[in-house]
């Protein structure tokens, strides 16, 4: 068998991470399996291990997108009252929102490459509204996160 492009590698490798994102926000990450990536994607249950050997690898691999799935349902342009107005609403009605939040709960506590994902995408986080709203925001910043937690459980 001839040697794959690393073009159609790349292709293959955004193909699953698409189809990682997608049941991420519609099953969770405990229902996602290989099987159900395969079953999407078409490609084999050993094709999608051979760039992804463990699960918590697609995660890793993720967060930068993970993480603009966020930022893009919050307003970074208004005032801080505008922009924790957004996140509430975003708790309370955006799927794909609290998808994620749960995503970096669930690896803070349980993922053995948790501290690479949620420290990264977590910092990333907080520097994007401390840049915007200042160090002030922090403890505002610190809310919203257990006010997600509590709303969540």
């Amino acid at each position: 068998m001839p040697k794959r492009s690393k073009e159609d590698t790349e292709i293959t490798i955004r193909l699953i991470l698409d189809a990682v994102v997608d049941q991420l926000v519609t099953l969770g990450y405990d229902k996602m399996s290989y099987t159900t990536l395969s079953q999407q994607t078409g490609i084999s249950r050993t094709g999608i291990s051979h760039h992804f050997p463990k699960k918590t690898d697609f995660i890793t691999r993720l967060d930068d997108r993970l993480l603009g799935i966020l930022i893009d349902r919050l307003d970074l342009e208004g005032d801080k009252r505008t922009f924790i107005e957004s996140w509430l609403t975003a708790l309370r009605s955006d799927n794909r929102f609290t998808a994620v939040l749960r995503l970096f709960f669930l690896h803070t506590v349980s993922s053995e490459n948790a501290v690479e994902f949620t420290s990264h995408a977590s910092q990333k986080l907080h520097d994007v509204c401390c840049n915007r709203y200042g160090e002030e925001f922090e403890k505002e910043f610190e809310w919203l996160l257990g006010k997600s937690l509590l709303t969540m459980a």
